[in-house]
């Protein structure tokens, strides 16, 4: 007979890596430990099984183990068999499952069941997993399964640019303070540190989100940590096909839209899997793409200006993902996985709109490809070795809107440059594109752990090496340049007239040749972790972490590169050797029950350093920066070709690396609690601090006295040096109430409060004499901002799914529009005003004195538009069987669903922050009203 029980022997979980693990001791009725016992585990998916003997302490390890649903079987000789089952395994988790054998005086079996606690008693780690249950039920606005990190406390994605999916986690205030990998590897470009592909949402498992204090075999992040784990194939055949569909006729008006524009977006594709050999090899396939018709819409709100330039613009997108992925258990101690991805993808007029005429932004080809292949090897009970490979190739292209891709590296055809057009940026407009850059890099990704499992102590041991290649083409403001203007005026590009008019010029910048540059880079690491069972209720997290990112501080630089000596530059003092980042971490099981944790910690960590930060330096003298306060208009060369120009001009600016640049280190600390409220339901209170130190700044140290006008080196104009000097401090407290997928619902309701403060790392310092002018609220602060999120299993096979979220507004900068300390950069702040005080603290009596000194009318404080976000997001399902597996959903999804209007100006776009504006403070691009779209899946 089978006897069912509840399994009051569960312990909660620690953190394994990608890999899962489910270990225990086995014990008789009187709690002695049983040695010899025969332990054999299946995976119920894949069929997958693994056998292993208990101990001398009863004792038994199941490491490395994939996300999935698992069932243990304990046999011994004069006891009747044990089985525990239905044990869900999520991405870097062990379950410890203990079991009880009983003297067999009939055929019996004693199966325990249960599902994974809510309480994790034994990691120091903050963080959390987005299961895939959340992301078959919850709405996901563009099948971008990435976006429901979100619903942890302590994400967002305000300090990011658009180009690529991904997420702020942390205390990362900066688009690459994120650390991002998929199935083990490094998913980051080296160009600039952001997720370098996206994964097709049917391929996803699950991912983890590590806010702070996550362990030495992670690191190149100095906020957060995201983990991907894609999915598998199994013992079934299964799979889907489906279609997503949206139309104007399911979307509500724009804020800024007179009528509605045409709208219409497909996305469609399916996947499949299934096994090779049963039991044995598996295969999973998935495929998706994306074709959007949309629209975009330039408001300046001074249509007397600029109404030729203003209205709705077509811009369509395509996008292809790819994935592939075979699993092979070659025996009971080897595994092996192949895993292949690519993403293809063009975007028309990247972040046109608002203030950006359709003429001001780019079009953008992005070609990514990466093939992972890992083998885990178990060496008895207490031994593993896990082995990762990656090579990725990944190819940026922008190039002004409307024209063609040249995608050869290092040639600079006529058509290629000719297809830039001037730059004219006015207070409350900007015209004209000049961008053209392209990139291809590559990594050689090699990594390896060991694992030995010594009683109370499991140590890792491990290293890895990336190899990346990468060559730039840069043309950017080539020869034509950009002019900035101190006042708005008419402008109609279709009217020379109005062109050869235009007053006001304050700056002219250009450069005076394309360059094409290569500028490899080099990462290493060596670590250590111990996770020690110091008693039984008390786990302490140890480690330590060595890492060297060789390259982007220009120690390959050749001074003999050069026809005159660099200033400041010695080569043979740059290299950062010394990064060494210990970790220790406690988690303290209060009562010894698996119900309350206390756990906290320390963790020094370094991140990553852009590719492109001082790539500056390789092209002085084969390539001038052109920079002109009160230029002569429309001719800035007066008369002269930009090289002659060029030559008679008086001192050229170069661009350098500080010899002491680094990378970016953050001292984090954490700590909080965890309390199960119930079977399933549980709180989570947390407090992070992250001080992040030595980011990229830029400053020119050969700036002229402001009152003698005199250079340090009047050899030289600027001497822009590429500094460590950026600090930021991030204070935070977390709260999430969390009910995990059981009895048909699940729900999560998480409140973040931040206060964060930063001098603007990787910006230009507005003020070489005074850097502290800096400091102020990071760009992608929201003091508040809560998340709920819940599904329901209906009757008749109904799911409902809903998504809110409330979110306070980013802080912003009030701008003079004038060049106020003449270093040929429009930048300055509102004198009496500082960085970031819009929407926090702003002195507008000073904004309004600026104003009236420049004849422009007051602005009041209702005149001051509102970032805060309030989005309502539903998605409702049903399900028909259509005979056996086969099944049809039918599927709605409505996306800020009552019309809320939603203002949008993050990363610094979308408001006008010029004070000489007629339109300052307002905002004048919106996250869209009210869209709808209807989906049907046909599954297997």
């Amino acid at each position: 007979m089978a006897v069912w029980l509840t399994s009051g022997l569960t312990a909660p979980v620690h953190a394994q890596g990608a890999g899962g693990q489910i270990e225990g001791t086995v014990r008789d009725e009187q709690t002695a430990v049983l040695p010899g016992a025969t332990v054999t585990l299946r995976n119920e998916q894949t069929g997958v099984t693994r056998v292993a003997v208990t101990d001398g302490n009863g004792q038994y390890r199941f490491p490395a183990l994939a996300p999935g649903i698992y069932g243990l079987k304990i046999e011994l000789q004069g006891f009747a068999t044990a089985e525990a089952k239905e044990m869900t395994i999520t991405i870097g988790l062990t379950l410890i499952r203990d079991l009880s054998m009983k003297l067999q005086s009939v055929s019996e079996t004693i199966t325990v069941a249960g599902t994974p606690p809510v309480v994790d008693t034994t990691k120091a780690e903050i963080a959390g997993v987005i299961t895939h249950q959340q992301i078959e039920t919850l709405p996901i606005n563009s099948r971008q399964y990435l976006s429901l990190a979100l619903l942890m406390p302590g994400t967002t994605v305000d300090g990011t640019r658009s180009f690529f999916a991904t997420v702020n986690v942390g205390g990362s205030m900066t688009f690459n303070g994120t650390g991002n990998m998929v199935d083990g590897t490094i998913n980051s470009w080296a160009e600039d540190g952001e997720p370098r592909q996206d994964v097709p949402e049917d391929a996803v498992e699950e991912f983890k989100i590590s806010n702070s204090l996550y362990k030495a075999e992670f690191g190149l992040a100095t906020g957060g940590m995201v983990q991907v784990v894609t999915k598998s194939g199994t013992n079934a055949i299964h799979g889907d096909a489906f279609e997503y569909f949206r139309d104007k006729a399911l979307n509500e008006k724009g804020v800024f839209e007179t009528v509605k524009p045409d709208y219409r977006r497909h996305q469609f594709g399916g996947s499949a899997g299934g096994p090779i050999m049963p039991d044995r090899m598996h295969f999973y396939g998935a495929f998706e793409r994306t074709q959007i018709n949309e629209f975009y819409t330039v408001r300046t709100g001074l249509a007397q200006f600029y109404s030729s330039v203003e209205g709705t613009f077509k811009r369509p997108t395509d996008r292809n993902l790819y994935f592939g992925r075979t699993d092979w258990q070659i025996s009971n101690s080897q595994n092996a996985f192949a895993r292949y991805l690519q993403e293809d993808e063009l975007t028309l007029c990247v972040n046109c709109g608002g203030t950006g005429a359709s003429t001001t932004s780019f079009d953008q080809d992005v070609p990514r490809k990466s093939l992972t292949l890992g083998h885990t090897w178990i060496r008895g009970n207490h031994q593993l070795n896990d082995l990762r490979f990656q090579y990725a190739h990944a190819g940026f292209f922008g190039y002004p809107s409307g024209t063609q891709n040249f995608t050869e590296l290092g040639a600079f055809p006529t058509g290629r440059t000719a297809r830039q057009t001037r730059q004219y940026t006015f207070p409350s407009m900007t015209y004209g594109s000049s961008y053209d850059d392209a990139s291809l890099e590559s990594r050689w990704e090699f990594r390896d752990t060991y694992s030995i499992n010594l009683a109370r102590h499991e140590l890792k041991f491990g290293g890895e090496y990336n190899d990346m290649p990468y060559i730039v083409d840069d043309a950017i403001n080539y020869l034509v340049g950009t002019y900035t203007f101190s006042q708005d005026q008419f402008f109609n590009p279709n009217d020379p007239t109005s062109i050869t008019n235009l007053k006001g010029a304050q700056t002219f910048t250009a450069t005076s040749a394309p360059v094409t540059t290569l500028h490899p880079s080099k990462y290493g690491v060596v670590f250590m972790q111990d996770d020690w069972k110091a008693r039984p209720n008390l786990t302490l997290n140890l480690g330590l972490r060595w890492e060297r990112l060789y390259g982007p501080v220009n120690e390959d630089l050749n001074p003999n590169d050069f026809p005159v000596p660099l200033p400041y530059v010695d080569v043979s003092k740059r290299g950062d050797l010394n990064n060494f980042g210990p970790r220790a971490g406690f988690a303290w099981d209060v009562q010894r029950d698996g119900r309350t944790v206390v756990r906290g910690g320390y963790g020094l960590y370094f991140g990553h350093i852009r590719t492109l930060a001082a790539i500056e330096e390789f092209r002085n003298f084969h390539r001038l920066s052109i920079s002109i306060s009160n230029p002569a208009y429309p001719d800035p060369y007066q008369g002269r070709d930009p090289a002659s120009f060029i030559v008679s001009s008086s001192t050229p600016n170069v661009s350098i690396a500080a010899n002491d640049m680094v990378q970016p280190l953050s001292h984090q600390v954490g700590g909080g609690v965890s309390r199960n409220l119930g079977h399933d339901f549980a709180i989570h209170v947390d407090a992070v601090y992250n001080r992040t130190y030595h980011d990229y700044k830029t400053r020119n140290i050969n700036a002229a006295d402001p009152v003698t006008g005199l250079r340090p080196l009047p050899q030289f104009g600027r001497i822009d040096q590429i500094q460590s000097t950026s600090d930021l401090r991030y204070r935070s407290a977390y709260m999430k109430f969390e009910k995990r997928y059981s009895h048909r619902y699940q729900y999560m309701l998480s409140y973040t409060y931040t206060n964060s403060r930063d001098n603007a790392p990787m910006a230009r310092v507005r003020d070489a004499f005074d850097p502290s002018i800096e400091f102020g609220p990071s760009n992608g602060e929201r003091r508040h901002a809560v998340v709920a999120s819940g599904s329901f299993l209906l009757p008749y096979d109904f799911t409902l799914g809903a998504l809110w979220t409330a979110r306070t507004p980013l802080p912003w900068t009030a701008t003079a529009g004038r060049d106020l300390n003449r270093d040929t950069f429009n930048t300055d702040l509102v004198p009496g005003t500082t960085r970031n005080s819009g929407s926090r603290s702003l002195n507008l009596a000073a904004v309004n004195a600026w104003r009236a000194q420049n004849g422009l009318a007051p602005i009041a404080e209702s005149q001051i538009d509102s970032s805060r976000i309030d989005i309502l997001d539903a998605r409702l399902s049903k399900r028909f069987t259509l005979g056996g597996s086969l099944k049809l959903e039918l599927l709605a999804q409505a996306f800020n669903l009552l019309n809320a209007k939603n203002l949008q100006a993050q990363f610094g776009s979308g408001r006008i922050t010029n004070a000489l504006s007629a339109n300052f403070a307002s905002i004048v691009s919106a996250r869209p009203n009210r869209q709808g779209e209807l989906a049907v899946r046909v599954i297997w």
